[in-house]
């Protein structure tokens, strides 16, 4: 029987403790996200062990396996979850409740990592508005353990010589997918079983000794010590833009492999026994449940500001809250004299009856509407204005036909607008009978051509193709420019293909109209956040600071024959911008268009699209080359 490795609870802590900074927000820990890929190399590494320890012994019960994994993961699962259901009817908005409601219920059946990955639509919730998103990885290792048992156990019978070269067909399958899945499907490749299956299996090929033996003491600490480097180097160089899981994976897959596999009496091995770490690992179970959704209702609180006070209070908590929970819930689950198997099937049984009747009445509740105020609602429900053409209208592809794109306002089109998703909600309320409108846009890629957009399949084609449809067509007089400038700025050729795109479309004689950064852009939901702290303000010096690289980008593209029409000119005054227009949001989300301001502002800019005339190269209260731009006209709407 494999002894008790005090060194593997503190790799635990290593695991559970970057996640926990990550989330909170702390500095240095941009890619602590990692901590789940950590915990997925020791899982599939112990639970391996045991099932072949068993299996050979000739002792392998089912009845035991999953005893044992009920007594380790519900009963403090369901601590959790019942703070959470309470916390919820308090703190989260209508439109948060039903998807948590959806999100209780597959934690419960141990599925909930295809319920994120539904929820990870485009307009969804941002994913870190989700009190349970955490458990997605619990439904990972669960499934792995429905389904490895009976594998390992078919494999261990009849063809048992064979047992690690099957295992990592396996892992190689599963890594495969995951290295072609995550460009093009991410969510996917971040949530489902099949691409990260390798990583549990990574552990169990060293729990069945399919690693090289080592034996020399300098080789398996230089190993060790290079895992625990690989690890640390995930931690602090990947982040937010890093591709994951793909090949960025293998960083804390291999450096977690190293430390299991060759740490044993190293000194990494006598580092990551110490006693702090150990004490983290052993609560890490806990510690890992409640730091997420403590964050998460902090945050909907105000407590959560960026600051790092309160972000290192958080992590007290969450350690407070990780200990207690082990050690008056894990603790006495797990001691057979208290709780017999029966006693423990029984209560699993009735509290999964309870968390499941309360997250469906959650889901189907319509949010408990009575909860709150009139205006907090009309905030709330801006986060579904936009334009019911989103699905039929917003390209899912880049090779798709731009003659067969959406006409607005007739059948004949005589401009059209080309751009990211910026452009559907703006091109159909620009649509008129008068002026039909072509709206070719595909999601997250610019019109930038010869623009190779990370993520976004055949965006240059797509580019290439509208180009090639808008020379082709001269009826198309009047070409509209939308896009989400600041996403794409630090991205190697864009400004070039942009300029390119404007200098082709003036040189094919269309007048070439680009429609300026929308105010108010925010990294939090928008709707969410006016709905949680009520009205408030963007100081135009903000907005201004904050797109200053776009409106500079934008004066050249108008010294080049293009004109630019600015919203801010709309919806700021000279000192502040604002975020509602009668009452409701002017963006659905953090940056994309509210309908209700795509309404208001192409009723005031389709006069200039349609005759040519801007008034200004820059925003109103930029300084020019020309002089200072006139001051904010009574043209400006007055400010709520």
């Amino acid at each position: 029987m494999r002894s008790y490795r005090k060194d593997i609870d503190g790799l635990r802590a290593l695991a559970v403790l970057p996640i926990t900074f990550f989330h909170a927000g702390i500095p240095g820990f941009s890619g602590g996200f990692i901590g789940v890929d950590v915990f997925f190399v020791i899982s599939g590494f112990l639970i391996t062990a045991i099932i072949a320890r068993d299996l050979s012994a000739r002792r392998f019960s089912y009845a035991d396996f999953y005893e044992r994994r009920i007594r380790r993961i519900f009963p403090a699962l369901a601590g959790m979850l019942l703070f959470s259901l309470a916390a919820a009817y308090f703190l989260l908005l209508p439109s948060e409740l039903p998807d948590f409601g959806a999100s209780v219920v597959g934690t419960v059946v141990f599925v909930s990592n295809f319920v994120f990955y539904k929820q990870s639509g485009y307009f969804d919730g941002a994913a870190d508005e989700k009190p349970l998103l955490h458990t997605w990885s619990l439904g990972i290792e669960e499934q792995f353990y429905i389904i490895f048992p009976v594998l390992l156990f078919l494999i261990l019978r009849f063809a048992p010589r064979y047992a690690r070269q099957v295992i990592a067909l396996c892992a190689g399958l599963s890594l495969a997918a995951c290295i072609y899945i995550t460009p093009i499907g991410g969510s996917a490749a971040f949530y489902l079983i099949p691409t990260r299956a390798w990583e549990l299996l990574a552990g169990s090929l060293i729990a069945l000794g399919a690693v090289p033996k080592i034996a020399p003491a300098f080789w398996r600490a230089a190993l060790s010590g290079a895992g625990i480097a690989l690890i640390i180097a995930a931690i602090v160089l990947f982040n937010s833009e890093t591709r994951f899981p793909g090949t960025a994976a293998l960083l804390p897959v291999a450096g977690s492999a190293l430390v299991i596999a060759y740490g044993e009496g190293t000194a990494t091995a006598r580092l990551l026994s110490l006693r702090p770490l150990t004490f983290i690992g052993l609560i890490s179970y806990s510690l890992y449940l409640w730091h997420w959704p403590l964050i998460v209702f902090g945050r909907d609180l105000g407590l959560l500001d960026g600051r790092i006070g309160p972000a290192i209070a958080i992590v007290l908590l969450s350690i407070a809250a990780g200990y207690l929970s082990y050690r008056f819930v894990e603790t006495p689950f797990r001691n057979r004299s208290l709780f017999s198997r029966q006693r423990i099937y029984r209560l699993a049984t009735v509290g999964a009856a309870i968390l499941l009747g309360w997250g469906f009445s959650y889901q189907y509740s319509n949010g408990l509407r009575s909860r709150f105020s009139p205006q907090l609602l009309a905030f709330d429900d801006g986060q579904y204005d936009f334009s019911s053409k989103r699905e039929a209208c917003l390209s899912v592809t880049g090779t798709a036909d731009p003659a067969r794109a959406c006409v607005f306002g007739g059948k004949t089109a005589t401009k059209a607008l080309w751009g990211d998703s910026h452009g559907l909600e703006l091109a159909v309320a620009l649509g008129n009978a008068a002026h039909p409108l072509r709206s070719i846009t595909y999601s997250s890629c610019p019109p930038a051509l010869d623009f190779d957009q990370p993520g976004r399949p055949d965006c240059t084609a797509h580019n290439a193709l509208v180009a090639r449809y808008l020379i082709d067509h001269p009826e198309i007089h009047n070409v509209v420019i939308v896009a989400h400038y600041t996403a794409y700025l630090k991205v190697p050729g864009f400004q070039p293909g942009f300029v390119k795109t404007v200098d082709m479309l003036v040189g094919a004689g269309k007048s070439v109209v680009i429609i300026g950064p929308t105010p108010g852009e925010n990294t939090r939901n928008v709707p969410r956040r006016l709905a949680r702290s009520g009205h408030y303000l963007v100081p135009r010096s903000d907005y201004l600071e904050r797109q200053k690289q776009v409106i500079a980008m934008l004066g050249v593209l108008q010294a080049k024959g293009a004109k630019v029409i600015w919203p801010s000119d709309y919806f700021c005054d000279a000192a502040h911008c604002r975020v509602t227009l009668d009452g409701k949001p002017i963006l659905f989300d953090e940056h994309h268009l509210s309908m209700t301001a795509a309404r208001y502002l192409a009723d005031r800019i389709a006069p200039l699209i349609e005759h040519g005339d801007t008034e200004d190269a820059l925003p109103h209260g930029v300084s020019s080359a020309r002089g200072s731009a006139p001051a904010v006209g009574s043209r400006h709407p007055s400010m709520e």
